[in-house]
C-alpha cells in the first residue's frame, strides 16, 4: 500500500494508505477509517456502525449525529441509505477531520462537521433530538485503539436524552466484555428502549450495540439489505460480513 498523506504530532503518526481505489487512515499503525469511492461496504467494523439504520424505516431517521467521525467512512453509506435532512459530525482530532474533508473528500455542502470534544458538544447542545446517534469515540493510543469516553451513567444518560422517541442509538465497544461491564448493559437502567442488538464480524473484536426506541427485528434488517441493489449483491458475494443478535 502506498502512503499518500502523512502527518505526525504529539507522538502520533498519521498516514493515509492507498490500495487500488481503497483508502485507509492509520494512526500509529492502527487503522481508524476506510473508504472506497465506489463502494458502501468495507467488510469490517465500519459496516457494523451503519447497518443498524436498516432496523427501522429509512424515512424515520432524518436527523443524524456522528460522535467520532474519524476519516468520515460513515458519511457515504448514511447519505445513500437515509438522505438525512440534517447530518452533524463531531471529531476531536484535527488530522482525522482533515482526512475526511480533504483526502477522503466525503463531506458535502450542508453536512456539518465540527472540530471539538463530543462530550462537551453534546452537553452544550440545546436543539431538536436526533433520530440516529452513532457514538464511535475511539482515540489513537500507542499501538492499540481504546475508547476515549467511558460508557458510564452520565455519558449514557446524556446520549439517551438526545435521541428522538422513534430514534436509534449505536455505540461501539472494544469487545463484548467491555460492553457488559458498562452502564449501557444495565437493562433495568436503560429505560425507554424497545430493542437492543449486538453486531459483530469476523474481521474485528468490536461489539457494536444498537438500541431502538421502536420494536425491531433483525430479519427486517436482512430483508432491507437483500432488496438494496448494491448491498444485496455484496451480501450474496460474502463481502458484507456481519452477525446480529437481539439482546432482549
Amino acid at each position: 500500500m502506498a502512503v499518500i498523506w502523512e502527518r505526525e504530532e504529539a507522538g502520533v503518526r498519521y498516514e493515509v494508505r492507498r490500495h487500488g481505489a481503497r483508502l485507509r487512515l492509520f494512526a500509529n499503525g492502527v487503522q481508524h477509517s476506510e473508504f472506497h469511492p465506489k463502494r458502501l461496504v468495507t467488510g469490517s467494523v465500519w459496516d457494523l456502525l451503519w447497518l443498524p439504520v436498516l432496523l427501522s424505516e429509512p424515512e424515520q431517521l432524518k436527523r443524524v449525529l456522528i460522535l467520532g467521525l474519524g476519516g468520515g467512512s460513515l458519511i457515504p453509506p448514511l447519505r445513500a441509505l437515509l438522505a438525512p435532512e440534517r447530518l452533524v459530525a463531531v471529531e476531536l482530532d484535527p488530522h482525522h477531520l482533515a482526512v475526511a474533508r480533504e483526502v477522503f473528500s466525503v463531506v458535502r455542502p450542508g453536512e456539518q462537521t465540527v472540530l471539538g470534544d463530543a462530550v462537551a458538544w453534546l452537553k452544550a447542545y440545546d436543539g431538536e433530538p436526533f433520530d440516529l446517534i452513532i457514538e464511535d469515540l475511539f482515540a489513537p493510543h500507542n499501538d492499540q485503539v481504546s475508547r476515549a469516553v467511558e460508557a458510564d451513567r452520565e455519558w449514557v444518560t446524556l446520549l439517551q436524552r438526545h435521541v428522538s422517541d422513534h430514534g436509534t442509538l449505536v455505540m461501539n465497544f472494544g469487545d463484548y466484555p467491555e460492553y457488559r461491564q458498562s452502564h449501557a448493559a444495565d437493562a433495568a437502567r436503560m429505560a425507554g428502549w424497545s430493542s437492543r442488538f449486538r453486531l459483530s464480524c469476523q474481521d474485528c473484536h468490536n461489539a457494536v450495540i444498537a438500541f431502538t426506541r421502536q420494536p425491531a427485528r433483525s430479519i427486517h434488517l436482512r430483508r432491507r439489505l437483500e432488496k438494496h441493489p448494491d448491498l444485496g449483491k455484496a451480501l450474496r458475494k460474502g463481502k458484507l460480513d456481519y452477525h446480529i443478535r437481539q439482546l432482549d
